[in-house]
């Protein structure tokens, strides 16, 4: 199996982005190397990160498993993000690895081609049915030829409206496709309307859930994962009229101030729940948390699109994976867990929309929330207006594309407090993200 030093050999960049070490593919297939024994005791782990929410309904879901299955017993390992990946660097190079995990489609490509997962194609169809999904869904997740992950959720990006405020100004917000331009008008006509004690809209300017759509529009894609190495798949305008786009806003007042964006750390202590900035960028699969949150009314609004644009701005994605580790000693045991996660009628209502809206039709329909009266669009109803006026992903993050969109962040965040301007801004960005791709 693989040896710890070689798995952790990029340990510098594990810590932060979970890189691991270069790995073998002896393990691809199942990595007992025998015959799994189905009357045989067996001890199994699940891992995932989340919040209280996805916490809670993970370990209902492994206690009702337990509980069909005398001799399986699976036991749960919950941590936070980083945590998350830390250990499982750690424990894979251990040979330690849990044997089934969730998986982040930021970190999908970047584990599967160490050849640290297990290849699932051998388990589809029996156990694992995917036969009533859409064809970009069964396909996602096949990573140079191997069946790295099964999408657990889908969810697509979104602009959150509070539409009990943006209403009492006597403004609207759009019911369907909208453009950029539609976008810095409402923010604009909010704080106008405010009469300055608001802001319009949480800053974006680092955020690749709002880049990405930018550049959709323009027929472009964030990454261009044809290219050997992978590159970017912008300009460097594009990025300089993106990161002018934000600076215009923020010099108006159509957007918050660099404070109020220090202080946006979570959902709790977001503009939109705050109180101080209507409109706000998240995905989906926090949509019922965000609601949670707040007394008012909350509309999931598309990403904007770009007048004349070859490409729609808008996709829905596979929001997370179920992987297995390529050691495991129980591969059919963990397509089975899967399958029970993704069809199994109790399992999804157990799981509900907790990450976000189940692939399988039929599975959706049975979480399918209830949209009343007030014209408030659920999770599942939101994926079927991006459906409609989206077009399908681009591709997975490649391998080093989570460090790429952590220097975005950076970047924005530098040039929100003036630590630099934008042509230097733009040029920095390119040189780093070229050298964090080779």
């Amino acid at each position: 199996m693989v040896s710890r030093r070689n798995f952790l050999r990029t340990s510098s960049l594990a810590l932060g982005a979970a890189a691991l070490g270069t790995t073998t593919a002896c393990g691809q297939g199942g990595g007992s190397n025998g015959v799994e024994d189905d009357d045989a005791p067996k001890d199994m782990r699940f891992a995932w990160w989340g919040h209280e929410e996805m916490n809670r309904t993970t370990n209902e879901a492994i206690e009702l498993y337990n509980s069909r299955h005398e001799n399986v017993t699976i036991t749960p390992e919950n941590a936070s993000w980083d945590d998350f990946w830390d250990r499982m660097a750690t424990q894979i190079a251990g040979d330690n690895g849990a044997d089934a995990f969730q998986m982040s489609n930021q970190m999908l490509v970047d584990y599967a081609e160490r050849g640290a997962l297990l290849d699932l194609e051998e388990f589809i169809g029996d156990p694992i049915d995917i036969s009533d999904w859409n064809s970009d869904l069964q396909n996602y997740g096949i990573i140079d030829g191997i069946r790295a992950g099964v999408p657990m959720s889908t969810d697509a990006f979104t602009i959150l409206a509070d539409r009990d405020v943006i209403q009492e100004f006597g403004l609207e917000i759009p019911d369907g496709a909208w453009t950029w331009d539609d976008v810095s008008e409402l923010a604009h006509s909010i704080r106008e309307a405010s009469g300055g004690e608001l802001w319009g809209i949480k800053d974006g300017s680092g955020m690749y859930e709002v880049f990405e759509p930018w550049v959709r529009g323009r027929g472009l894609s964030f990454f261009d994962t044809e290219a050997s190495p992978t590159t970017v798949g912008f300009s460097k305008d594009d990025l300089r009229e993106f990161w002018q786009w934000w600076a215009d806003m923020r010099a108006s007042g159509a957007c918050v101030p660099p404070n109020v964006s220090a202080e946006d750390t979570g959902h709790e202590n977001s503009p939109i729940i705050t109180g101080v900035a209507p409109l706000y960028f998240t995905t989906s699969s926090e949509l019922t948390g965000v609601r949670a949150l707040t007394p008012s009314q909350i509309q999931a609004l598309p990403m904007p699109d770009t007048d004349g644009g070859s490409k729609r701005a808008n996709f829905v994605r596979p929001n997370l994976f179920m992987s297995a580790w390529a050691g495991t000693a129980y591969p059919m045991e963990c397509a089975r867990f899967m399958q029970f996660w993704i069809n199994d009628p109790e399992a999804v209502e157990v799981i509900g929309n907790s990450r976000g809206v189940p692939p399988s039709p039929s599975s959706a329909e049975l979480v399918q929330e209830d949209a009343g009266e007030d014209g408030l669009l659920t999770p599942s109803d939101y994926l079927a207006l991006i459906t409609e006026i989206g077009d399908p992903m681009d591709s997975l993050t490649p391998r080093a594309g989570r460090e790429v969109y952590q220097l975005l962040s950076r970047t924005a965040e530098e040039l929100r407090f003036e630590q630099t301007d934008i042509p230097s801004a733009v040029d920095s960005f390119f040189d780093q993200a070229a050298s964090l791709l080779a």
